[in-house]
C-alpha cells in the first residue's frame, strides 16, 4: 500500500518520490504534480520550427498499475475529508485533527482530542469589533 512519509511517497513496489514539499496535486486535466508543477506525470507542449508537438512527461518511470496506485491513495484522501467534514462539521479543527490514510486493515484511527480555549468576551473587544 502507498505511504508518503518526511517528503517521500513510497509505492508498494518499492519506488520512492522524493518531494520538495509534502503534497502533491491531481488538476482537472488529471495531470500530477507536487505543488502546482505537473512533475510527476503531466502533458507538455512544445513549438519547434513552428509545429507544435505534445509529449507525455513521467520522469519516475511510473507504470500503469502505480499510476492507478497513486490515484487510489489520492481518492483515499478526499473520501476520508468527506468523512471528517461530515463527522465533525466544517469549520471544527478536529477535521484536519487525524490522519487521513486508514490503515492496512481499513480501520480508521480516532482523531486526537484538543483542548477547547475559552474565549472571553467583553464588552471592550465587542465595541472594538463593531
Amino acid at each position: 500500500m502507498a505511504e508518503f512519509k518526511r517528503q517521500t511517497f513510497q509505492l508498494s513496489t518499492g519506488k520512492q518520490i522524493k518531494l520538495h514539499g509534502n503534497s502533491f496535486f491531481i488538476s482537472k486535466s488529471l495531470e500530477i504534480g507536487e505543488g502546482f508543477v505537473p512533475n510527476i506525470y503531466a502533458l507538455f507542449e512544445e513549438q519547434s520550427d513552428g509545429k507544435a508537438s505534445t509529449t507525455v512527461s513521467n520522469p519516475h518511470k511510473l507504470t500503469a498499475d502505480e499510476l492507478q496506485e497513486l490515484a487510489d491513495y489520492n481518492i483515499r484522501l478526499w473520501l476520508d475529508l468527506k468523512d471528517s467534514i461530515r463527522n465533525n462539521g466544517l469549520n471544527n479543527p478536529r477535521v484536519f485533527g487525524r490522519d487521513p490514510v486508514r490503515n492496512e486493515d481499513g480501520a480508521d484511527e480516532k482523531p486526537p482530542r484538543f483542548k477547547r480555549e475559552k474565549i472571553s468576551h467583553s464588552k471592550e473587544s465587542e465595541k472594538r469589533d463593531v
